[in-house]
């Protein structure tokens, strides 16, 4: 069963992340119990949109640093960061992303991941995903829930 194609609602609520239609790119709905997991979830979602996680192993970890203006921005710079390193050196795919220091008044991230180095042979691609975008960007924190929605450009 491929990470993007997933429309089991247990499976959905489990793994905490969806993808909405859009009529030219991906949406992408993430949740958590806070912030960071709801970061973690919306990352995860990114690389599941590109390869079918299933297929991915867990042979080291990759660590991302970002800074932001504001959560929005915070966000836009983790997805376009970790993008980065998928369509270059070392070519990461995360399996999985924890998020390790969140500092909410300097809006500073850093996220480990844990994968490997993406390999066409082994992973089945899914989909080109160009960039993450502010378009609709929406980060909601309510009642111990946080939602993400986030556009991505195919």
């Amino acid at each position: 069963m491929t990470t993007s194609m997933i429309e089991d609602r247990k499976e959905i609520e489990r793994r905490k992340f969806e993808y909405l239609d859009h009529p030219a790119d991906i949406q992408i709905h993430s949740w958590g119990d806070n912030l960071e997991e709801a970061f973690e979830t919306c990352l995860t979602a990114m690389f599941g949109y590109m390869t079918d996680l299933a297929t991915v192993e867990e042979e080291y970890e990759y660590y991302w640093n970002v800074k932001g203006d504001d959560l929005n921005n915070l966000l836009f710079m983790l997805l376009d960061d970790a993008l980065n390193t998928f369509h270059a050196e070392p070519m990461f795919v995360a399996k999985r992303v924890q998020v390790v220091n969140f500092d909410r008044d300097n809006l500073t991230l850093e996220v480990k991941g844990i994968g490997e180095s993406f390999n066409l042979t082994k992973h089945p691609t899914e989909a080109d995903i160009k960039s993450p975008t502010y378009s609709n960007m929406q980060i909601n924190e309510i009642d111990g829930r946080c939602d993400i929605f986030c556009i991505v450009d195919i």
